[in-house]
């Protein structure tokens, strides 16, 4: 070899000394190198599927340009001409009507755990080939320009397996790191939605699937109830049942849903993990390349079913966290809010009415001579009251109003949106409802006791802007009630009219 072609290879190796994170970034980084050295007028690599007979197209340089294209071609492996190329290395193309010549590619790529117990080799060769091409007819490709090339594709091919083996160490040290993550989510986050979401993200953010799935089931039911979608992007999108999304999303991945369901399964793009726990479904993971069409390696499929048990104990135990949250703010008396619930719920109320300048409601209630009760029938029979006479609210408000056990017999509820003539009819409402509830009489020896409420009202903005301004005025007109007979109800507004009246 002349000292020019060492120099040039020289040359070409110290540009290619760099690391690539991909083999697609080398060739990149490559393939204007060798046009520029061979005089090239457009160079395309092909990767070659040597088992299934197919080179396919990847990378084209021309013009100062990469284009990345998908093209699948034929070839008889068995022919003398690909025999005589593998031989060689190199090698004319006889089909184009311009000088162009096929160059080989071969390196050693590392075999992911799978493979390797399968054929106990830790590697296996890979092939690649390079069309080089001159659109002039007239220039020809010498032996020495041949030469030359032959030389550029074994430092190409050296580099290939370098890259490929820090692919591969690359994308173990993402796995570690990406349990490691998870690890730090299941510790720290126990709200069911904040964990859910932070786990999809990091699975989306370390594996980079097309699209990284969850279906939650219901605890009672076993369907479907909520859908969480993370794509490349890192935005997580959720449906609820019945969305089109579910359906849809799931008959794209799924011939037979109830298969991908029932057991773990994977193909080249679809990874469908049931999430079990003491033989209990909670829901299912789908991890997907069905856009790339980019296969999943069983490396990430081990992974993460190994890590499989851990989501499910993770999404169970946010559950059970959050199914203690919500006992912890309601009493289990009346299964009316507690007062601590009731307050959060309050101070939001007030901040959103403000901004938007809305009205709402509060009516502070209590039971009429509820200590008499209590002190001629017993304590178990006041709690039956206390229980009809919340069941009774629960079964007569809205969906958005905000009921609390205040303190003893007394009951707050907050009236979102709602004027005080509104409240007033509810108030009224309520009070027939109490009069016609039905008590157990095996506490009263068959005594028929029949209930009566009194109820105050305040409003927002008129009666006060603050909680306690307007619980204290809500209370006031409660009291005046009970001073005027009871069994009845009042805004504050009347009765403070009606003073400055009399004063």
């Amino acid at each position: 070899m002349t000292d020019k072609r060492k120099s040039l290879l020289y040359d070409f190796y110290k540009e290619l000394s760099g690391r690539f994170t991909t083999t697609d970034a080398l060739m990149s980084h490559a393939l204007p190198l060798i046009a520029d050295y061979a005089n090239a007028d457009s160079i395309l690599f092909f990767n070659w599927d040597e088992k299934n007979s197919i080179i396919s197209q990847r990378i084209m340089y021309e013009k100062g340009e990469s284009y990345f294209l998908q093209e699948d071609i034929f070839v008889d492996a068995m022919s003398a001409e690909v025999i005589k190329f593998l031989d060689d290395g190199i090698a004319e193309s006889p089909a184009l009507d311009y000088p162009s010549v096929y160059v080989l590619l071969k390196w050693n790529t590392p075999l992911d755990s799978f493979k390797t117990l399968k054929s106990g080799r830790a590697s296996r060769w890979m092939y690649g080939v390079l069309r080089v091409e001159r659109f002039k007819k007239n220039k020809s490709f010498s032996s020495s320009d041949k030469e030359i090339l032959l030389g550029l594709a074994r430092e190409l091919s050296v580099k290939m397996n370098l890259t490929e083996i820090d692919e591969y160490n690359t994308a173990q040290l993402r796995r570690a790191e990406a349990l490691n993550d998870l690890a730090e989510v299941f510790a720290t986050s126990m709200r069911l939605r904040d964990s859910i979401e932070e786990i999809l993200k990091n699975i989306q953010k370390s594996f980079r699937f097309d699209r990284t799935s969850l279906y939650l089931t219901d605890s009672k039911s076993g369907k479907i109830s909520d859908v969480l979608i993370v794509d490349l992007g890192g935005e997580v999108k959720r449906f609820k049942d019945g969305d089109d999304a579910d359906g849809e999303y799931l008959s794209n991945i799924c011939i037979d849903i109830s298969t991908c369901y029932n057991a773990p399964s994977v193909s080249d793009r679809v990874l469908t993990i049931p999430l079990t726990l003491q033989n209990k479904t909670l829901g299912y993971l789908i991890f997907d390349n069905l856009l790339s069409r980019a296969p999943i390696s069983q490396e990430d499929v081990l992974s993460l079913r190994q890590f499989s048990s851990q989501i499910a104990l993770a999404i169970d135990n946010a559950r059970l966290f959050e199914k203690v949250q919500e006992l912890s703010n309601y009493d289990e008396l009346t299964k009316l809010p507690m007062r601590r619930f009731f307050n959060d719920n309050f101070s939001q109320e007030i901040y959103r009415s403000k901004r938007f300048n809305l009205t709402f409601s509060v009516l502070m209630m209590d039971i009429d001579h509820f200590k008499d009760i209590n002190d001629t029938y017993g304590h178990a029979f006041g709690d039956e009251v206390l229980k009809t006479v919340s069941e009774v609210i629960r079964n007569n408000l809205r969906q958005t109003d905000m009921p609390c056990r205040y303190g003893g017999d007394e009951i707050v509820i907050m009236f979102p949106r709602t004027t005080g003539e509104e409240c007033l009819n509810i108030a009224k409402r309520l009070a027939e409802k109490v009069r016609i509830a039905k008590l157990p009489e095996r506490f009263t020896r068959g005594e028929n006791i029949k209930l009566s409420i009194s109820q105050g009202i305040s409003v927002f903005p008129y009666d006060g802007e603050e909680e306690s301004g307007l619980i204290r005025r809500a209370d006031e007109a409660l009291y005046h009630v009970k001073q005027h007979g009871r069994a009845s109800w009042a805004l504050y507004s009347d009765i403070a009219q009606q003073n400055e009246k009399d004063k």
